[in-house]
């Protein structure tokens, strides 16, 4: 994981994580005794604690972000990946392909997640909690892991982006409370031991309440630090190569089985469910708004998609056909995306202009 785009008045960002790249044999650092409440400055020596892999299967998956763009997630999926963790922003700069990623990963069928990048140098980590949160809109629907922060250093800012480990700390306190008073979620925490270590401090503020994604490669298992005694996702690899995705892949395990992973994923879609009958050459494309020409991620055949609601009104709504069925209305998903009916197996519009069963949706 990286920053996706710079600020203005910086340069791209180049994540300490690369730099880690040709240091990853290193002993982890000596460990700094620091809280929230009091920052002590001697370093205390300690020795990293290492897990050893589980008994329990461990699940693949990957983490991406805009340098990757447009994604073949049912070649993910079939390649054998379950989840994916998507970039969604770096400070206020969104990334431009995360809804067609964020969206995809789901209905090929992965349990899906977005994180990020933290900033702590340039706004106070609430507020940029809710910037997060009001562009991925997350729902407890099934298919979502828990928002995560991605703690690791912006190196054009030097040193741990130039900030104090108290800085960093209330930056991390203000956005897991702000997850958590919004979605009721933990979020999950992204670290490096170097970053952990070096720039918190090695606080163990986070340990008993947010679940630990540790990134180290090069190793037979990843340390542990901050008081965490175990982690939940273990990020093994930065230069994976995986079916589907364009480049570097950041490879990643879940310390546990299938179900435990699901559980991570509350709740269930609200909506009723259809399936996808129909597809075209790049397979069903979903639009952003029913009056306006975005193509904005892909669900192949079989999918499940949930419908909340459908509109017969737009200027695209004209009785073309395909798939052996006219177009005929928009059918809004619960997710808020829209898809043309000729894609799905929802029943024949009525006299009405609407599929028995389905509500309209607001303003017709």
């Amino acid at each position: 994981m990286f920053p996706l785009r710079p600020m203005i008045g910086r340069s791209p960002g180049q994540s300490i994580r690369r730099l880690l790249r040709v240091t990853a044999a290193l002993a982890v650092p000596a460990v700094l005794a620091v809280s929230s409440a009091a920052i002590v400055a001697e370093a205390q020596p300690a020795r990293a604690v290492t897990l050893s892999k589980p008994a329990a299967p461990t699940v693949p998956g990957i983490d991406i972000s805009q340098a990757n763009g447009a994604v073949d997630w049912q070649a993910v999926r079939t390649a054998g990946y379950r989840f994916a963790m998507v970039g969604a922003a770096d400070g206020t700069a969104q990334n431009p392909s995360f809804a067609g990623q964020y969206s995809g990963a789901k209905y090929a069928g992965l349990l899906r997640g977005a994180y990020f990048f933290a900033e702590p140098s340039f706004e106070p980590g609430a507020t940029h909690a809710d910037w997060f949160l009001d562009q991925i809109h997350y729902t407890a629907d099934g298919t979502s892991l828990p928002p995560m922060i991605d703690v690791e250093q912006n190196t054009n800012l030097g040193r741990c982006n130039g900030v104090s480990p108290s800085v960093w700390i209330s930056y991390v306190h203000g956005f897991v409370q702000e997850v958590k008073r919004r979605t009721g979620q933990a979020a999950l925490i992204y670290t490096n031991p170097d970053t952990w270590v070096s720039c918190l401090g090695n606080s163990r503020d986070f340990a008993a309440t947010n679940s630990l994604w540790v990134a180290e490669w090069n190793t037979a298992a990843p340390s542990l630090f901050g008081g965490w005694t175990s982690y939940t996702f273990w990020q093994h690899s930065d230069n994976g190569s995986v079916p589907g995705v364009r480049g570097s892949v950041d490879l990643d395990l879940f310390n546990g089985a299938v179900n435990q992973l699901q559980a991570l994923a509350p709740g269930s879609e609200s909506g009723t469910p259809f399936k996808v009958t129909g597809v075209d050459s790049a397979g069903l494309a979903v639009q952003s708004q029913p009056h306006a020409n975005h193509v904005m991620t892909f669900a192949p055949a079989g999918a499940t998609l949930h419908v909340s609601c459908q509109t017969n009104h737009g200027d695209q709504v004209d009785g073309r056909t395909m798939n052996g069925r006219a177009f005929t209305t928009w059918d809004r998903l619960s997710d808020g995306n829209w898809v043309y009916d000729w894609y799905l197996n929802t029943p024949a519009v009525g006299a009405n202009g609407y599929s028995p069963g389905i509500a309209p949706c607001p303003g017709g």
